[in-house]
């Protein structure tokens, strides 16, 4: 999911935390 790696880059943790969060729910 190359969107998910892209928006996870630019908010950094916090955005990769409710990336996971949003994907896993």
């Amino acid at each position: 999911m190359p969107a998910s790696v892209v928006l996870g880059a630019q908010w950094g943790d916090e955005g990769k935390g409710k990336a996971i969060d949003q994907l896993a729910a």
